[in-house]
């Protein structure tokens, strides 16, 4: 009962986070942009995903896509997974991470009760944990 009324304030704690991301890129891109040489190391990720409705894998994708420097390039719905562009994506483990942490928040926020899930046992297995 306590998640199911905390749901509102973790909603709105996910769109501040959400809003210092968008903040946090646009500075990262912009000053690439305008200062010589280019910091950008591009690379792509598989992503399978914790999401489990259409509405939560379109939320990501599209969450994804809004950041700059990132881009959801394919999605899939069984198994849900998503293939994600980075322009600072040198190291893909770390930019997995990253991209688990929005997904993270964003279903905290999004599902009334607040339980994100555990990652797939695929996710696991490309992180190099145990299956």
């Amino acid at each position: 009962m306590i998640n199911f009324l905390s749901w509102p304030v973790r909603a709105v704690g996910f769109l501040l986070y959400f809003i210092w991301l968008l903040i946090r890129s646009n500075v990262s891109v912009g000053w690439d942009v305008v200062t010589p040489g280019s910091g950008m190391e591009a690379g792509i990720v598989r992503l399978p995903l914790r999401c489990r409705t259409d509405l939560e894998i379109t939320m990501l994708a599209n969450l994804i896509s809004l950041t700059p420097g990132t881009l959801t390039l394919s999605v899939s719905h069984d198994p849900p997974e998503l293939y994600v562009h980075g322009m600072y994506a040198p190291d893909a483990a770390a930019f997995r991470a990253e991209l688990y942490d929005l997904e993270r928040r964003m279903l905290i926020g999004m599902r009334r009760y607040g339980d994100a899930g555990e990652l797939p046992a695929q996710a696991r297995r490309l992180s190099g944990g145990a299956p």
